[in-house]
């Protein structure tokens, strides 16, 4: 069994940050990254079940991102395998996630990107955990956690907020870091919470230490 499998959207992202160019490989490319370098012993199971592209203009003065994207150029079935936590980019352009009813795993978690709104959402009734941005928050707290298994974690700039299906709410505030390149924060979060959450067992700590290992990535570019 694996600790982590990851399913959905890999990209080739490329990135202009003012005049300056530069390519990486993004989506589920940025959750094994951080994944990798807060713990390098997890066992990591990537399957893409979507390939794209996706073209990224930074602003580090004010924060800010945006993109343009084609998720899905090319995609597949994919092989699934038992894990600890299965995690799937991205929830709301996914071709088909149809397949995430028949994921085998003690707990799963999804994502969603600026984009299309999830279309069904009977499907997050096989999601543990979803992660929103507020900059791509389709619907209400209240109206997502009718469908979640246990709840919703909302976040910003400023920090995050945890819903939870049984009434739970845990607010995670940080201090804003100002002129750099947030690209990629969202995915550095779920990796996180995924990692520190296999590890405490616990939804507040494991807000609490992602949060904190964003600020010191964040605070580090700064030098």
């Amino acid at each position: 069994m694996y600790d982590v499998a990851l399913y959905g959207h890999i990209t080739l992202d490329r990135i202009f940050n003012n005049f300056k160019k530069d390519q990486t490989i993004g989506s589920i490319g940025n959750v094994w990254k951080h994944l990798n370098k807060l713990n390098p012993l997890l066992s990591l199971y990537i399957e893409p079940t979507d390939v794209g592209e996706a073209l990224i203009f930074i602003n580090e003065k004010t924060s800010e991102r945006a993109s343009i994207a084609n998720l899905s150029l090319y995609t597949k079935k994919p092989l699934l395998k038992k894990s600890r936590w299965s995690h799937v980019l991205y929830l709301n352009e996914l071709k088909d996630a149809s397949f995430i009813k028949d994921i085998e795993s003690e707990i799963i978690s999804a994502d969603v990107c600026r984009g299309d709104s999830i279309q069904d959402l009977e499907i997050l009734k096989s999601v543990d955990f979803l992660f929103l941005s507020d900059e791509d928050e389709f619907s209400s707290p209240e109206n997502i956690l009718e469908f979640v298994r246990v709840g919703l974690i909302l976040h910003d700039s400023s920090g995050s907020i945890y819903y939870g299906k049984d009434g739970t709410v845990i607010r995670n505030e940080v201090k804003i870091v100002d002129n750099v390149n947030v690209l990629g924060c969202g995915d550095m979060l779920a990796a996180g919470f995924i990692n520190y959450y296999l590890k405490f067992g616990d939804i507040d700590s494991s807000l609490r230490e992602s949060h904190k290992e964003i600020t010191k990535v964040l605070t580090n570019q700064k030098g």
